[in-house]
């Protein structure tokens, strides 16, 4: 009997010890929660890709790691000890949303129970690649020495192509090169990184590293004109094809350098290559022209140098989109209150043409529908619409329509009411006249 007591003074002791060991533990070396900002990776991100589309992450391209650790090691764990990523093969299609999954992939010892992120989950937005085109333009900034002047400016190449998602690659008019001449006296030849112009000439940065472009930088060369510069300016004649939009001349050359007496030269700031010379009439595509400036300077004033240059003429193919309005896409005005106004069909189907740039990026209430009903009357009234488009666009169509004051049925309705009361106190008065005649016939 006394034998086992004393076993079981030993295993009460024994659990004791192991309480109080992992009290005194959990009291000098606790268990506390941390937390690490982790870089976002994207995995099967090909799939996106290989479809010929773009994606991007739409928040923080970072997550906060959650994760519970003893004190006398928290110092030990960083950012790198985790791996936080996201499948794009798991994305829901409709909202768009992938969860985050996190891994330790360092010091997995430390880490006491399960790691969790905050947000759970990212939205990803996708929308199509593009693969575009564009002319390199020139544009010169600063104001050479006295006398002098940019004759003619040359690139060592003449076109660039740039990939990335259709928002932002539309929001690119021109990509070019700016070079300041400021002081110049003499032919220069550089390097100069391309640039990326909006619609109103000015040069703004993408940050978007999902756009690329065919290379960075283009080299150049300018000759410098000593005497009296004349701008080059262009007048274009005739019209291009049905379907088609005259967009620009351009040229290499912005100005030539001229000699002349005093008196023939005051007041000459420009030369003009007539319409005769530059004509589009039912082109369907750039036209590119040789013009010999000399042919077109005034008498008595001589050019300096290379007389010839090349203009180009851009003709640029429209495109059409359609855009589906309902009433209540519609301004109206002159309705009346307390009546409705309906339209029949309920859908107006609006062609608009443009360049395909300018329309990218349209939607119905860009168009600016107005609906005027303040000349109407109850019941049935042909419908027509007015628009403001944005700059560029015009409108080629749009389906024929009814506009309905006030309810149609009840107004037909009314109206039969009407006629059907008139005609039977018309008919009454004829039956009273017929028997007044009556009677006095026979009196």
């Amino acid at each position: 009997m006394i034998k086992t007591n004393n076993l079981v003074l030993k295993i009460s002791s024994l659990a004791i010890a192991f309480f109080v060991w992992i009290v005194v533990i959990n009291i000098s070396n606790p268990i506390v929660t941390r937390t690490q900002n982790v870089a976002l990776s994207v995995v099967n991100a090909n799939i996106i890709t290989d479809a010929g589309k773009t994606y991007s992450l739409m928040g923080a391209n970072t997550v906060t790691v959650s994760y519970e650790v003893r004190t006398r090691d928290e110092g030990r764990i960083s950012s790198s000890d985790f791996k936080a990523s996201i499948d794009l093969g798991n994305m829901y299609d409709i909202t768009g949303a992938v969860p985050i999954s996190v891994e330790v992939v360092n010091n997995k010892n430390l880490i006491v129970g399960a790691v969790t992120t905050k947000p759970g989950i990212v939205r990803v937005g996708i929308e199509d690649l593009q693969r575009k085109e564009f002319t390199l333009t020139t544009k010169l900034k600063g104001t050479p020495s006295d006398g002098y002047s940019v004759g003619e400016v040359k690139l060592d190449k003449q076109n660039v192509t740039l990939t990335g998602p259709v928002s932002v690659i539309g929001q690119i008019s021109q990509v070019g090169v700016e070079i300041d001449v400021s002081g110049f006296d003499s032919n220069v030849v550089g390097k100069a990184e391309l640039k990326y112009f909006d619609a109103n000439g000015n040069s703004f940065i993408i940050s978007d590293d999902r756009v690329s472009k065919s290379f960075d930088t283009v080299g150049y060369s300018l000759v410098m004109l000593n005497g009296r510069a004349l701008s080059v300016n262009f007048d274009v004649g005739g019209n291009v094809a049905d379907g088609y939009r005259f967009t620009g001349a351009e040229s290499s050359t912005k100005s030539i350098q001229v000699r002349g007496q005093p008196e023939v030269l005051e007041g000459l700031n420009a030369i003009t290559i007539p319409a005769n010379a530059l004509n589009v009439e039912g082109a369907t595509s750039d036209i590119i022209v040789n013009v010999d400036v000399k042919d077109f300077l005034p008498e008595d004033v001589t050019a300096i140098g290379d007389t010839n240059i090349t203009v180009t003429l851009k003709v640029e193919a429209l495109d059409k989109k359609s855009f589906n309005l309902t009433v209540s896409d519609l301004d109206i005005d002159g309705a009346r209150s307390g009546v409705a106004t309906s339209i029949v069909p309920e859908r107006i189907t609006v062609v608009v043409s443009g360049l395909t740039a300018n329309l990218e990026s349209v939607t119905g209430s860009d168009l600016k529908a107005t609906l005027d009903v303040s000349g109407m009357n109850l019941g049935s009234n042909v419908g027509s619409l007015t628009f403001e488009l944005p700059t560029g666009l015009s409108v080629d169509s749009y389906t024929p329509f009814e506009v309905i004051i006030g309810n149609h049925t009840n107004d037909r309705s009314e109206t039969n009411v009407a006629e059907t009361t008139t005609a039977t106190e018309q008919s009454t008065i004829v039956e009273q006249t017929t028997t007044q005649s009556s009677s006095a016939t026979e009196n």
